[in-house]
């Protein structure tokens, strides 16, 4: 299994997800031909990709995706409420293979398990993978840590979770007070503290890397974001690495 986010924040999301036999990428938050150039820094052929999965509808998370799917014939799996955000219907991708939060899909050897995340978008999901014998979780935005979050996650492999923010940070920086409140509140973003919680209540010793995801570039740090993870990991040996927003992580091979 290979696991590769490609850009991680505000300007853009997408990652891959690669298991013996199948590719899949998590959301298309950049131009198709920006997806395709960061697929091709890692080696892989943009037709080769066997399902867009998209968590919700948000430009940063699918602003490529109607491109890419008809540009290289990849079928895309999201909810049709979020179709329905985009002004989409099925027929504006290559395919569509619909999957609302509790359900499951199999798609090449891969079950894809979707569930719902608290967060301001029509009807937004986290993800859980499972094919090769492992299992990964990806939950990117959500404003707040609740047990339909926590359940899915636990027991996974590798784990990808949002770790938006600094509480200081964001309270004493920039933004306006409308968006720093969006931004906190129960339907925005996780901040460290948060991000900690839910890894608290959810890496096991069976859990081989975190990847933390969505950083504020204004009102976080990696160094932060870093230690509120390991201190909530403790003493396990899971490896903790920080998405970059423009450029390719190097990626977890398990």
């Amino acid at each position: 299994m290979r696991f590769a986010p490609l850009a991680s924040g505000s300007r853009g999301n997408a990652t891959l997800v690669e298991f013996s036999e199948t590719r899949l990428l998590v959301d298309a938050g950049l131009s198709a031909r920006e997806l395709g150039k960061r697929l091709g820094q890692i080696g892989v052929a943009p037709a080769t990709i066997d399902g867009l999965l998209l968590s919700h509808e948000h430009n940063d998370h699918a602003r490529g995706a109607q491109r890419f799917s008809r540009l290289h014939g990849v079928p895309v799996v999201c909810c049709a409420e979020t179709l329905e955000a985009m002004d989409h219907s099925p027929s504006h991708f290559a395919g569509w293979h619909p999957l609302a939060p509790g359900m499951r899909r199999d798609l090449g050897g891969v079950s894809i398990e979707a569930f719902a995340v608290p967060h301001d978008a029509a009807n937004p999901v986290g993800f859980v993978l499972h094919g090769d014998g492992l299992r990964v979780g990806i939950v990117t935005d959500l404003g707040h840590v609740s047990t339909p979050v926590i359940e899915p996650l636990r027991g996974c492999h590798v784990l990808m979770v949002e770790s938006n923010h600094d509480d200081r940070m964001l309270q004493q920086g920039p933004y306006t007070w409308q968006l720093k409140q969006r931004v906190s509140g129960r339907l925005g973003h996780l901040s460290n503290r948060e991000a900690a919680l839910l890894l608290r209540e959810t890496v096991s010793d069976e859990c081989r890397a975190v990847v933390l995801a969505h950083l504020s570039e204004r009102n976080n740090t990696s160094e932060l974001a870093e230690d509120a993870a390991r201190r909530a990991i403790g003493l396990r040996q899971t490896v903790i690495r920080v998405a970059a927003p423009d450029r390719p992580m190097r990626p977890i091979c398990l």
